[in-house]
């Protein structure tokens, strides 16, 4: 009788156990669908920036054009080849006429009056609306290749439409997918784009781009068909290929996109597995004593589950930070719960950097050229408005390759640190200081109240770098030329840039060490030797 009573109290306990850890399984499930769609929520927000980055690009584009008057097709893209940023941001950019008829194309293809997209429904709609639109996937008739469009109307000072820019994201190239590629979930997780028609934008399989989930063998899986319905979130269900996967969905809210993630469950979940094998044995000792303990356990092991879901939650809804989540438990729920915070805190350590990196130069820490060609374009909008004068000023080091020669390139590194810090102490708070290319830094002045002003903070900032660099024993004698150019109506970066850089030459050309300041007349570049 005692063994059939020890073996009762023994299967009544594991049988117990079996059960907590099924709702243990459950909720810790639940955890990792929300920490995966967390992760897809940050994609779709990160895609929608890229998407509103590259609208701002097109759309200040199609202001300058207006304001300069270019409306003839070699003026249109004479301009368009002087916006690098274009080029950076979108595979090919093209201008078409009133018609639909391509005026230029700066990626080549079809000659100007050869090809029209008259009929194509995003110049249709941006016709009529008179705005800018993103276009429903298709297939490039110029380059071939799978893309999408954004489009920007520009109109004369009549208001009447001159033109259309049209200009095209590569879905077959990696480059505006890459974020997503870096948060692939595990192994064999994956996540794609789909339009709300459910036409696939991106793929791990390329061959699927272009091509709509209805139309593909065995017809749209029920979770991809409540999508397209309008739904978000996450369900555990068979994947195309019938693997059972934690699959999610989440709307772009400016975009008819719906990004998307599959994550099989053998994967996902591998961690709950090894968890239920540990809890089951030591379920399994504590059962053979008293299987009616197992209550008190599950009751002691549920608490601080559902403290850690409840923070997550918290964390999810945004009312408090992830350090509230307890690190000091050593068991199962401590170490799912310091794999969440690396898992968090590595993820925004490195959304950080990534875009630090690309707006900083590395050396310096000064902002780099595309992060200084992006503030000035903002700040010449901004001295639009308010009429305030801006200046610019092109530098370089005297004889920088004279020092590398002499000194070592350690040396000359120490130099351009030592000069971007002085450089930046020399001038205000509020101006944009930035590494231009090697040895060459521009600095952009906002608000400037005369040409009088911009002398004085060029020569602020020689007597800063004429003090010796401590970068050797006895010091180094370090000097500069600047080259500066007062902003005015109608200025653009490119025109600022090239009248800064031609007042540098003329600054070298007197003798370094010194200044020149172009002329007061608006895209004059005549020097004021200081």
């Amino acid at each position: 009788m005692t063994v059939i009573v020890g073996a009762l109290v023994f299967l009544s306990g594991m049988l117990l156990a079996l059960y907590a850890i099924n709702i243990v399984e459950r909720d810790m499930a639940q955890l990792v669908g929300d920490r995966e769609y967390a992760l897809l929520s940050s994609a779709a927000a990160q895609m929608e920036q890229d998407l509103n980055a590259k609208r701002t690009v097109l759309r200040v584009t199609a202001e300058g054009m207006q304001a300069a008057g270019a409306y003839d097709p070699a003026a249109v893209r004479n301009y368009l080849q002087r916006v690098p940023s274009l080029g950076q941001q979108f595979f090919n950019t093209v201008a078409l006429d009133a018609n639909g008829v391509l005026l230029t194309s700066l990626a080549g293809g079809a000659a100007a009056g050869q090809a029209t997209v008259a009929a194509r429904a995003y110049f249709r709609d941006t016709v009529r609306t008179r705005k800018g639109v993103l276009s429903p996937p298709l297939r490039s008739a110029l380059s071939g290749k799978p893309i999408v469009l954004l489009t920007e109307p520009v109109f004369d000072a009549a208001g009447v439409l001159q033109f259309v820019l049209a200009a095209s994201i590569d879905l077959s190239q990696p480059d505006f997918f890459e974020h997503l590629d870096r948060l692939k979930p595990g192994r064999h997780g994956y996540l794609f784009v789909l339009t709300t028609d459910g036409v696939i934008l991106h793929h791990p399989e390329p061959g699927r781009v272009l091509r709509n989930v209805a139309d593909e063998k065995g017809g749209i899986v029920p979770s991809t068909r409540q999508a397209l319905e309008g739904k978000d979130g996450w369900v555990l269900a068979p994947n195309k290929a019938g693997v059972n996967s934690l699959i999610g969905y989440r709307r772009l809210a400016n975009a008819d996109w719906i990004v998307g993630i599959v994550y099989p469950t053998a994967e996902a979940f591998a961690p709950l597995v090894a968890m239920r094998q540990r809890a089951l044995l030591r379920t399994g000792i504590a059962a053979v004593a008293a299987g009616l303990l197992g209550l008190l356990a599950i009751a002691i092991l549920l608490r601080p589950l559902e403290t850690l879901r409840h923070q997550v939650a918290r964390i999810r809804r945004g009312d408090a930070g992830i350090d509230i989540i307890d690190l000091t438990r050593r068991d199962e729920i401590g170490a799912l719960s310091r794999a969440i915070h690396a898992l968090t805190e590595e993820r925004a350590i490195a959304d950080a950097e990534s875009a630090r990196l690309a707006r900083t130069d590395s050396l310096t820490g000064l902002c780099n050229r595309r992060m200084m060609e992006s503030e000035l374009d903002m700040a010449l909008l901004r001295q639009r408005r308010s009429h305030a004068e801006l200046g610019v000023a092109f530098l370089d080091i005297d004889h920088f390759k004279h020092i590398n020669d002499s000194h070592g390139h350690a040396t000359g590194d120490a130099v351009l640190v030592e000069f971007a810090r002085r450089l930046r102490q020399a001038v205000r708070a509020t101006d944009i200081v930035a590494r231009y290319a090697g040895d060459e830094f521009v600095v952009v002045f906002e608000g400037l109240s005369s040409a009088e002003e911009l002398a004085a903070l060029a020569t602020k900032i020689l007597e800063a770098i004429r003090v010796p660099f401590p970068v050797i024993a006895e010091g180094l004698q370090v000097t500069t030329s600047i080259g500066l150019t007062l902003g005015r109506a109608g200025s653009t970066r490119e025109s600022l840039l090239k009248c800064a850089d031609e007042a540098l030459y003329a600054a070298k050309a007197a003798g370094r060490n010194g200044f020149a300041i172009d002329g007061t007349v608006a895209g004059a570049c005549g020097t004021g030797q200081a």
